[in-house]
């Protein structure tokens, strides 16, 4: 199951059109007073550009919907959850107790989210460079894909007139 492949040929578009959309509802649920819920709906506003950014020749790795962006976001989800939860347990009061010298509400974002979230990616981007995000000769493919573009650039100036004026 992990070991699959899906097809993102062609999804660009759609991708970024759902990214707006995401920024849109995240705008219009926060200026609604709807903090809470837009704080939710903006840790899916990555997801359009992680599988833009991570597809490969069309495709993505289902390894990499679970491991790092499912895990990344539920991370970021549970923060999220956590500081609501911690912040109307103490509303009006201080906690009697600190996490790592914070409010546990801080704690909560800090530490999943932040250092988290960080690890997470990071982790991910070591262990799955060289297969997902740079398989072997992708490199090499991008850098033939430059050289045609600046020798078809070149061919171009080349043929174009010129037009020169005496003074």
């Amino acid at each position: 199951m992990l070991d699959g492949e899906i097809d993102v040929d062609g999804m660009t578009t759609k991708l970024m059109l759902a990214s707006g959309v995401l920024w849109t509802a995240v705008l219009g649920l926060g200026l609604a007073g709807h903090w809470f819920v837009a704080l939710l709906v903006s840790v899916f506003l990555f997801h359009p550009w992680f599988v833009i950014g991570a597809s490969s020749n069309g495709t993505i790795s289902t390894k990499l919907l679970v491991y790092p962006l499912g895990i990344w976001t539920g991370l970021q989800l549970s923060a999220f959850v956590l500081a609501e939860y911690y912040s109307n347990a103490f509303a009006g009061g201080s906690p009697e107790f600190l996490i790592t010298g914070m409010h546990p509400s801080f704690a909560a974002v800090y530490w999943l989210y932040w250092i988290g979230g960080f690890m997470t990616v990071t982790l991910a981007y070591g262990i799955y460079f060289r297969k997902h995000f740079l398989p072997d000769g992708e490199w090499d493919r991008f850098l033939e894909e430059v050289e045609q573009v600046n020798a078809q650039s070149e061919t171009r100036e080349a043929d174009e007139p010129v037009e020169v004026r005496s003074r």
